[in-house]
């Protein structure tokens, strides 16, 4: 049921012309540290890339600024990693569909595209693909691998200028793990193709991601990683399977009054498993009006506005400044301020979100059709998000008591301290 979707996306990988990887990227000048990587490890990289049970596949090659810039970091070369950390690399570098500059530039000017690896390692990859992202990447087991997000300067991500090898500025960019964005430079067939597929050309390696703890402490959430230590929630978080942390950022904490600081660690617990999902949703997958369960057993509800690199979207009242900063077990989409429920703000106003960076008239959706509006608590439809996969809360603390809060008790970060 899988496949017919799978090669839709998949038909234009199928280069004409047969020939390897090395043989295609060999004559061009920017990857001359790739070939001679792939050269010095031409066993390995002829094992891995002349798997044809892989294809089609996608690999994205570090250029030779992206060498420099290793080095420069780690004071290393990239020659010098072990066979784990080479194989590890490689894995994540490699997309499990045929992308060809087309698809590419659809994703750079929509929605951008959510795309899974070949990583699998339970170290960097501790969640799974939900139905909607394996329809769509050829079933379950192919889809299962870590994530990359492929978008547009602007789409889905915080909005920053990246270099490609042409002058000015690229359309397409990578987000991997701890935040990390590299251009990329896609190739035409002429020039990108290969009998495996296609390969594009990346200004940076590809971060694996990692846990929550270093994900937000990476990304200077410095109120959201202590909310989460006075409350005991580090390692819960850490360790659960398949979710999305809405955290906000520094200043919504200020905003809110410090809660932070001056919350309780009971109602700390109760107003971060609020702002926790037990799924994975990418961006990509959000829809105007969608809903969502929390673990506080709450609604929260996605607002999107605009599309392509104007695209704007909104959980509750609080508008995302930052999406998909991708962890070993899902992700955090960093929000302008607190999460009221949906009740607080059906009392006070006419329900729609008034982010504190965006105006103050509501933002109308640019959607044709009638928003879906779906709770999802158990596995994904094909209107939820990527991923929809139950959990057990019962290493979550006070969070095991959520289902016995009312709706005063709910008031959390902001209602607490209005």
């Amino acid at each position: 049921m899988f496949l017919p979707t799978f090669l839709l996306l998949a038909t234009a990988a199928i280069p004409t012309t047969a020939k390897t990887l090395l043989e295609a990227i060999e004559n061009i000048p920017e990857l001359s540290n790739f070939t001679s990587f792939y050269n010095a490890n031409k066993f390995f990289a002829s094992a891995f890339f002349g798997n044809k049970t892989l294809y089609p596949i996608t690999v994205f090659i570090p250029n030779d600024k992206a060498f420099a810039k290793f080095y420069n970091t780690t004071g290393s070369p990239l020659t010098s990693v072990g066979p784990l950390e080479l194989l590890t690399i490689i894995q994540y570098h490699t997309l499990v569909s045929g992308l060809d500059k087309n698809n590419l530039t659809t994703a750079s000017s929509g929605s951008g595209l959510t795309v899974p690896t070949l990583l699998v390692s339970d170290q960097f990859n501790n969640r799974s693909a939900g139905s909607t992202l394996a329809s769509k990447f050829g079933g379950p087991e192919r889809a299962n691998g870590q994530v990359v997000f492929i978008s547009g300067s602007g789409s889905g991500v915080a909005r920053r200028t990246v270099l490609s090898r042409q002058a000015g500025s690229s359309t397409s960019s990578v987000r991997s793990g701890l935040s990390s964005t590299v251009s990329i430079t896609a190739l035409d067939d002429k020039e990108g193709a290969w009998d495996g597929g296609h390969f594009h050309i990346i200004d940076g390696l590809l971060t694996p991601p990692t846990t929550c703890k270093a994900t937000i402490n990476g990304a200077r959430l410095t109120a959201l990683d202590n909310a989460l230590t006075r409350a005991s929630l580090w390692a819960a978080l850490d360790s659960t399977k398949n979710i999305t942390c809405l955290g906000p950022n520094n200043n919504a904490f200020t905003n809110a009054g410090s809660p932070d600081q001056n919350l309780t660690s009971a109602n700390l617990s109760k107003a971060l498993l609020f702002h926790t999902l037990p799924q994975v949703a990418y961006s990509d997958y959000l829809t105007d009006g969608q809903e969502f369960t929390s673990l506080q057993n709450m609604t929260v509800r996605v607002k999107v506005q605009g599309q392509g690199k104007d695209r704007q979207i909104w959980f509750n009242n609080a508008k995302v400044i930052d999406a998909n900063v991708l962890t070993h077990n899902g992700l955090v989409h960093v929000l302008d301020a607190v999460m009221k429920p949906l009740e607080q703000i059906n009392s006070t106003s006419s329900g729609t979100p008034a982010p504190t960076s965006a105006p103050t008239s509501a933002p109308t959706s640019t959607h044709t059709s009638a928003p879906t509006t779906t709770t999802t608590t158990g596995p994904a439809t094909s209107t939820g998000a990527a991923v929809a996969i139950g959990m057990d809360t019962s290493r979550w603390g006070l969070f095991g008591f959520s289902g016995f809060l009312g709706v005063a008790g709910l008031a959390l970060f902001g209602g607490l301290l209005l």
